[in-house]
Formats: structure tokens, C-alpha cells, sequence
């Protein structure tokens, strides 16, 4: 079904059933598209301020397919456009005090989407809120007829219920930029009708969760967990429901993922179907939040909250990060070890031609690195061995990790897959090391969860394994070295050519996580950027 006419259907079918069924349902200013609140928005402002300053323009990877992406990656010209040519609903006049450039997804010559952290303020009444705002350029004219298409149909019209303050889509001619205000995408039409309130489709099944009874929908709030403008966004949903029998009243908590790639999210349905039943049968390590629906025609996957708290939460929080990094690296090793059925492998050819493509991508970005990323990418490449495909989760961080007692969650599974197991070894030592830049985790005890969970996982498996570490932990590097230059253009540049040092180091089997403290923070890789 074509994307641009989903709208058009859902709200037809909403039309009919608004009155009787919303006008009842309370629904939180959190649904109303204002992410993240101002409160939260001021920290992030102070933080990225902190980072930019005294900072060196980050580098950026000369594209004639795209002559515009100086001026779109500039902070303060985009706020002065954003200024002049986003139109509000209302007919009132909105400052915007600070525009922030939060992420940028840049495939050369073909497509680039910048998401920008709008800082509001109401000048009548000093309100202050963030707003997303994304931009969409692709090659040729596609922007410019997206947009016309969109005011077309109803798909570029306000869904009710769910009112920013500025036009949900408009298009910016001399940079050849569709714009979108968040909850609008349309890549993503059904994340408005989401915050707006239960679709039709839904809202049966959400009721069903509650057991038993006659129940109603009273309440529905919406949280935004985390946005990819034109890719993908998971919510957070708190349904109050009411027995109409009874009288008797119940909160629940769902997670909805709305999708661009529709295959991606009926296969990540699918592996979170395999996680859960293999999980009722006590066969898996892990398990997940238990699936409840893949709705096709919203691209949406729904799926019960999973209890736990987050294995970065508890490093940050409790004095003894060994027993939970050790819980975590068993659960590893049996997950790797067992066999789930699930839709997806990832081959080695297939992580050699990735892993290629992020080295070009530095070399371009960072010429006096060429060699050194030469060097790298090629001694992986040449030392890679195919260890037997495993259950793979292929994005294994902190945040990813939920720990409730002896039971353990996985979430965000969207790339989870049959693959090298040692991907996600790798990616948890890597997202470890990051850890003391970004909170409050000292890299001594980052240091030491690392050592601990290596120790323990690396007991549980084939002694084979371990020696392909060196490789994948050199690999890992490279590719947060890219998402920096990708995703947070206002990093430090000289933070990249740290992290190429360090996934140098890794193949000479002196990774961070294995040197000696003796020295304080002497020898940890990010010391110089923490202060």
C-alpha cells in the first residue's frame, strides 16, 4: 500500500469512530509532538554546548550531489532559515532561541536526513519546549515532489488531536529540503495517528493485555523513545483502562515501533516471536517483552513492556559492577551456544563489504588517517575467520540489556540475526569504553566490568574464539568512529583519530580494557576529552 495514502484510509476509519471512542480518553501533553520536554531539552543544550566549544569544525565529506549540506550542518544558519520560513498554524510568532543539529544520516550522492533539535519559546507567555524538526534532501527532485504529493492528499494534513505549532510538512526550495515537524514523517504516517490516540486496529489488543473484563481505554499517553527521521521511532505507551463491569482500574505499559522498512519490522516480529516462545520453554538465556502484533498497514510493531532495569543504569548506580556483567556474559555465551530460529543471517562477506565501506568513509572524512584505516581494515579483513552462525543480537549495549533479577530482556532486536557471534562481545566492550565520556562511570570501573565480563563469557565457549576478539574489537572501533562523523557532527574531530589509535591498538592485543590502572587514567582512550 502506498505510504502517502495510508492516512487517508486510518483517518477515514478514525473519522467514524473519534466521537464515540477519544472524546472520553484523556490524553497527556506528551502526545502533542513536544519532544523532549524543556526541562530535559536545557540539559541537552548545555551538554552539546560543552562539547562544541573550543571545538574545530567537524569534518565533512565532499559530496557535489549535495552542495547544500554546508549550510544544513551549520546550527546558526539553519536556525535563521528555520526562523524565516517555518510557517506556525496559529498566526502567533515563535522565537526560535537555539537550533541544534542532533543527527545526520549521509549516503553520498544518493540521500541525506538531518534531524535538528529546535529550542521554542512562546514570547507571550515565555513558554519554553524543544521541537524536532527533520530534513529530507535526495538526489534529483524527489524532495520537492514528496511534498507536492503530500499536500495532495490528506497525508499532509494535521491528524486530530496532535497539533505542533508549525506546518507538519513544507519544502525549502533553495536547498532542496523536505521539512518535517515531528510527529509528522512521511516515511512514518502512522507515528501521528499514534500519539493522537489508539488506532482502531490496536486498541482491541492493547485492551485484551488487561485479562478478563469489559475494559475501556480512559487514559492513553505517549512517550517518544527514540526518533531516526525517515527510518524508524519507538514509543512508549501508558494505557489506563477501566472494567466497565467492575468498575476496577489498571495501568499498563507498551513499547510501539513504527517502521520505514516494512520487511524489517515483520522479521524483527518474528524474532521476537522466536525469543518469547523459546523463552516460555526455558531454552533461551534471554528473553524479551512478550510480542502482542505486526500491524502491516501501519508498519508497526506492539510488543509488552519488559521489565528490568538497564545494565548501563546499574553500572551507574551500584558499588559492584562485577556480578552483573558476569550474569550478562553467561546469558551471552548460552544464547550463542543455542539455537532460535530467526529470519535474518548476517555472512562474513557481508560484515568484510560493511566494514569496507566505513573505511572508505573515514579515509574520505579524515585524509591524513588514510593510512592508518587502510592498514586497519585490511589486517581485519585478512584475519576474519566464519565462525559458525549463532543468535546474534548485533547492537549488544549497555542500554539494550535489562536485568530483573535472574531474568534477563533484550530489546531494540532490529538487526538481531545469525551471525558471528563475537559482534556482540566486541560491540559491549566498545560501548563500555565510551561509557565514562558520556556519564558518570569512572574508567576505572568501566575497566572493570569489561575485564569481568570478557573473563566470564570466554570461560563458556570455544577457546577458538577468543582469538578472533583482536579483530572485532578493531572493527567496532572503526564503526563508532564513523557514527560520530555520521551521526553527532559536533564532536570533537581529534575524538576519531583517538578512536583510530585505539582500534590500532586492539589488533596488537593492547585493547583499553586489558591495561593496567596502576597509572590512574593515564591509559585509558578517551582520558584526554573527559575533563
Amino acid at each position: 500500500m502506498d505510504v502517502l495514502n495510508l492516512l487517508m484510509r486510518v483517518l477515514r476509519a478514525k473519522a467514524s469512530a473519534a466521537h464515540t471512542r477519544l472524546c472520553g480518553v484523556r490524553r497527556s501533553q506528551r502526545s502533542q509532538g513536544r519532544q523532549p520536554p524543556a526541562s530535559q531539552a536545557r540539559d541537552w543544550l548545555s551538554r552539546d554546548r560543552g562539547v562544541l566549544a573550543g571545538a574545530a569544525k567537524p569534518p565533512l565529506v565532499e559530496d557535489l550531489g549535495f552542495p547544500q549540506l554546508e549550510v544544513v550542518r551549520d546550527s546558526e544558519r539553519m536556525r535563521k532559515v528555520f526562523q524565516k520560513h517555518l510557517r506556525p498554524l496559529n498566526g502567533k510568532t515563535y522565537q526560535i532561541r537555539e537550533c541544534l543539529v542532533s543527527r545526520v544520516f549521509h549516503r553520498k550522492a544518493t540521500r541525506c536526513v538531518v534531524l535538528y533539535t529546535l529550542h521554542l519559546e512562546d514570547p507571550d507567555t515565555g513558554q519554553e519546549w524543544s521541537q524536532w524538526v527533520s530534513g529530507v534532501m535526495q538526489a534529483g527532485s524527489k524532495p520537492r515532489r514528496t511534498w507536492k504529493k503530500l499536500r495532495r492528499s490528506s497525508s499532509g494534513s494535521e491528524v486530530p488531536g496532535v497539533s505542533p505549532v508549525f506546518e507538519p510538512f513544507s519544502y525549502l526550495s533553495n536547498l532542496k529540503m523536505l521539512v518535517q515537524v515531528f510527529p509528522y514523517d512521511h516515511q512514518l504516517p502512522a507515528l501521528s495517528l499514534l500519539m493522537a490516540g489508539p488506532p482502531p486496529e490496536l486498541e482491541p489488543l492493547l485492551l485484551a493485555r488487561f485479562g478478563p473484563g469489559d475494559w475501556r481505554a480512559e487514559a492513553w499517553d505517549v512517550e517518544t523513545v527514540r526518533y531516526r527521521a525517515s527510518s524508524r521511532c519507538t514509543l512508549r505507551l501508558t494505557v489506563q483502562a477501566q472494567d466497565a463491569t467492575t468498575g476496577r482500574a489498571e495501568e499498563r505499559c507498551f513499547y510501539a515501533k513504527v517502521y520505514g522498512n516494512e520487511e524489517r519490522g515483520e522479521q524483527t516480529y518474528q524474532v521476537l516471536q522466536a525469543l518469547w516462545n523459546r523463552g516460555n520453554a526455558g531454552g533461551v538465556s534471554f528473553t524479551v517483552g512478550r510480542p502482542i502484533a505486526y500491524l502491516s498497514d501501519l508498519r508497526t510493531l506492539v510488543q509488552e513492556e519488559a521489565p528490568g532495569t538497564s545494565l548501563k543504569d546499574k553500572l551507574l548506580r551500584e558499588e559492584n559492577v562485577v556480578p552483573a556483567v558476569q550474569k550478562v556474559a553467561r546469558a551471552l555465551a548460552a544464547l550463542h551456544l543455542d539455537h532460535v530460529p530467526v529470519p535474518r543471517q548476517r555472512r562474513l562477506w557481508e560484515e568484510v563489504r560493511h566494514l569496507e565501506k566505513i573505511g572508505n568513509l573515514l579515509q574520505q572524512a579524515c585524509p591524513y588517517l588514510e593510512p592508518e584505516v587502510k592498514e586497519i581494515v585490511g589486517t581485519v579483513v585478512a584475519g576474519l575467520v566464519e565462525l559458525p552462525l549463532a543468535p546474534t543480537h548485533r547492537d549488544f549495549h549497555p542500554d539494550n540489556i535489562l536485568i530483573d533479577g535472574d531474568r534477563l530482556s533484550l530489546i531494540d532486536l532490529d538487526v538481531f540475526s545469525e551471525a558471528d557471534p563475537l559482534l556482540d562481545v566486541a560491540r559491549l566492550l566498545v560501548g563500555l569504553a565510551f561509557m565514562p565520556l558520556d556519564y558518570s562511570l569512572t574508567h576505572e570501573r568501566a575497566q572493570i566490568a569489561a575485564q569481568a565480563f570478557a573473563e566470564e563469557y570466554f570461560v563458556y565457549v570455544p577457546e577458538a574464539w577468543r582469538t578472533s576478539l583482536p579483530l572485532h574489537l578493531a572493527a567496532a572501533f572503526l564503526k563508532s568512529a564513523a557514527g560520530l562523523l555520521r551521526s553527532q557532527p559536533g564532536r570533537r574531530p581529534d575524538m576519531v583519530e583517538a578512536i583510530i589509535k585505539e582500534s590500532k591498538d586492539s589488533l596488537e592485543g593492547r585493547g583499553w580494557w586489558q591495561r593496567s590502572l596502576e597509572n590512574g587514567t593515564e591509559g585509558y582512550l578517551f582520558s584526554s576529552f573527559s575533563s
